[in-house]
């Protein structure tokens, strides 16, 4: 076999390779119901889940094909490498936004889905529904490639990220402002925080946490007077 008819033959076979993993690498799945920004019930959302696999195979394929473009014989197959080229470049960016995306919205959706934050809701909605549109689409095909032909996916996943960044930002804001107003809420994690602010009315909720807010306390009960509160120390 001559010099070009080798070369040729191994790019063919890389092209196959790529051929065959965009045919049949799939996204790992799993599911999540999450309360609906305050709608009510919940509603299943499919998330992805072992992200550094397929962000390792994507840069691995980006890596070939740039190989395969210094080689001698390039322009045979120009068209189908610089498409793959393209479509492993929106992947490998638009992947580790969605990434991003959903790790934001997975904290902060139990938060806006019980009705925190009432001035951010309407745009905490907006990327809800189309982070669950985008998340549905790649859901029937499972595809990785497919992400790469979602209609204007380019374009909205940097929007999304920065809409999320502001609720987030917001939601910071909120929680150091009550901080500040009872320091002993430094002693809990934001969780906790939103629980006890989103069920300030629920004694047995505040009880659960009044160990991390006062050391050596175990308890609070009423006392005669409903405005009451005897504290009682631990054991």
């Amino acid at each position: 076999m001559d010099a070009q008819a080798q070369g040729e033959a191994l790019i063919r076979k890389a092209l196959a390779e790529l051929k065959i993993w965009g045919l049949q690498r799939v996204f790992a799945i799993t599911e999540a119901s999450q309360q609906g920004s305050g709608r009510a019930g919940s509603k299943r959302v499919a998330l992805i889940k072992e992200w550094r696999d397929v962000m390792a195979e994507v840069g691995d394929h980006q890596s070939l094909v740039a190989s395969l473009r210094q080689s001698a014989y390039y322009n045979l197959f120009k068209d189908e490498i610089t498409a793959w080229e393209a479509k492993l470049a929106l992947l490998q960016e638009g992947l580790a936004l969605l990434n991003q995306v959903q790790r934001r919205w997975v904290y902060l959706e139990p938060i806006f889905g019980r009705g925190a934050l009432p001035a951010q809701q309407a745009r905490f909605r907006n990327v809800d529904e189309e982070f669950r549109r985008i998340m549905g689409q790649l859901e029937i095909t499972k595809l990785v490639v497919s992400f790469a032909d979602i209609p204007g996916i380019r374009d909205k996943l940097p929007q999304m990220a920065q809409q999320l960044d502001v609720c987030q930002r917001a939601l910071s804001d909120f929680l150091e402002d009550k901080r500040s107003s009872f320091p002993r809420f430094y002693f809990l994690g934001d969780d906790d925080l939103l629980e006890i602010l989103g069920q300030s009315k629920n004694p047995a909720v505040i009880q659960s946490h009044l160990k991390k807010l006062f050391a050596g306390i175990h308890k609070a009960s009423p006392q005669s007077c409903p405005d009451q509160i005897n504290i009682q120390p631990s054991a």
